[in-house]
């Protein structure tokens, strides 16, 4: 999944980590050679790889914006 905001790009992605998978959202600015940004969506029921992209795909959907700060804001107003 790939979502845009106003001076940001995101997607989602998993990887195995152990036994299990662990989704991650990754963000950037929309700069040419802008740094990435990892966010870890961990579950230790997330088994298979498309459990865990699912998994960030739903904390993305969950985000309302991130900053030009790179902090991301999450629809209840937590901000990370």
């Amino acid at each position: 999944m790939v979502r845009e905001f106003s001076n940001h790009i995101a997607w989602t992605d998993a990887m195995k980590e152990g036994q299990g998978y662990i989704g991650l959202i990754e963000y950037q600015h929309k700069l040419p050679f802008s740094m990435v940004h990892a966010l870890w969506v961990i579950d230790p029921r997330l088994t298979n790889e498309d459990d865990a992209e699912l998994a960030a795909m739903n904390m993305l959907e969950q985000i309302y914006d991130i900053t030009d700060t790179d902090r991301v804001i999450y629809n209840d107003g937590v901000a990370l």
